[in-house]
């Protein structure tokens, strides 16, 4: 019973961080989670609650949908859940993390790059890569976040698209881990709670949001972004 109040304070801890900056909450949630679920329980039923996190905060803020990106990274996420699905028990993806955190680091922290016409299928293959790796490593929001950071989006367009993205890449792993075989219904009472907790959570950050200059916003994120990357830099070689 403790592991179950501690999981929901924490899912409505971590989902108002997210609706604040964007990105984050995933990745601290999955992070605490490991020895209050099965292990093999903990990314699907992650990805059930971050399905409610995600989608309630695309939800409150849809007017700031940006489409040309959503609809782009929904094409590449198909194919990239189908393909983890098939060799996710067949190959070691052990150093996968350390290839995401080098690609968030250049995103925030590099130089930008130019281009005299928009550069074609970037958000397909970002969504490609962000669906069919969350299939193994769990969280990898700070992918299509730092994407759109270089593209220097306003902050609300910036919190709500990536929602909507993540809400594609966790709707297709649920739907993968059944056909794998797992059983949702089995832990039905912790993801309803939780998700009530996520929720919640999501609208209290959206409101928290609106108070936040955008300068200050910026800047809490990109250190937000390099910490993450550089926990999972630390974690992968440890």
């Amino acid at each position: 019973m403790i592991n179950e109040i501690l999981l929901v304070l924490v899912a409505f801890g971590t989902a108002t961080l997210t609706a604040i900056t964007g990105i984050g909450g995933g990745m601290i949630l999955i992070a605490i989670m490991p020895g209050l679920l099965p292990a093999a329980a903990i990314i699907p039923v992650h990805a059930a609650v971050q399905l409610f996190s995600n989608s309630s905060r695309a939800l409150f803020g849809w007017q700031f949908m940006r489409w040309e990106f959503v609809l782009a990274f929904v094409g590449g996420s198909v194919g990239g859940g189908l393909i983890a699905a098939a060799i996710t028990r067949e190959i070691n993806l052990e150093y996968t993390p350390l290839f995401i955190a080098a690609y968030i680091l250049f995103s925030v922290w590099g130089p930008r790059l130019r281009f005299n016409r928009p550069v074609k299928g970037e958000f397909v293959a970002i969504g490609f890569l962000q669906t069919g790796l969350s299939m193994i490593v769990g969280a990898t929001g700070p992918m299509g976040q730092a994407a759109m950071l270089r593209k220097e989006l306003q902050r609300d367009a910036l919190v709500v698209t990536s929602a909507f993205m993540m809400t594609i890449t966790h709707s297709i792993k649920i739907v993968m881990f059944a056909l794998l075989g797992f059983t949702f219904l089995g832990y039905w009472k912790i993801i309803a709670s939780m998700s009530a907790g996520v929720i919640l959570g999501a609208l209290l950050g959206t409101h928290v949001r609106y108070r936040i200059p955008e300068t200050v916003f910026r800047q809490v994120l990109k250190w937000l972004l390099t910490l993450l990357a550089l926990r999972m830099i630390a974690i992968t070689l440890a």
